[in-house]
């Protein structure tokens, strides 16, 4: 490639530069929204589904756990096992992400409760 040819793609790179970066600074002057800047406008519905009573307690149950166990792996108390399995509470937030990720597979959740066990002495 010539030099000649360099130099014109570097020139109308930075034409172009400087044309799109004078529209962001007029933009943020005029207080304008920047939506139109982004590569790409994606929506994705991430929020973990909702549990009834019920779902709680099959999740347990497929542990094969008790309350207070479950509660130590979710890291939250027994009540609240006890709350979100007689339907006084409802799991949400990262509770509910984590019931999520137990139920779609339950093997990593298994190998985790297998190496909480602590041997008793007698």
């Amino acid at each position: 490639m010539s030099d000649e040819k360099k130099q014109g793609g570097k020139r109308r790179l930075g034409q172009r530069l400087v044309k799109e970066f004078s529209g962001l600074r007029d933009t943020l002057r005029e207080d304008k929204s920047l939506k139109r800047y982004t590569v790409k406008t994606v929506e994705l519905d991430l929020k973990p589904r909702e549990f009834d009573p019920e779902s709680v307690r099959m999740i347990r149950f497929s542990l094969g756990v008790s309350q207070a166990v479950f509660a130590h792996l979710l890291n939250v108390s027994a009540d609240l096992v006890a709350a979100w399995e007689q339907g006084h509470r409802t799991p949400d937030g990262p509770a509910s992400r984590l019931l999520e990720m137990i139920e779609i597979d339950k093997k990593p959740w298994r190998d985790r409760l297998s190496g909480m066990r602590k041997p008793t002495s007698a």
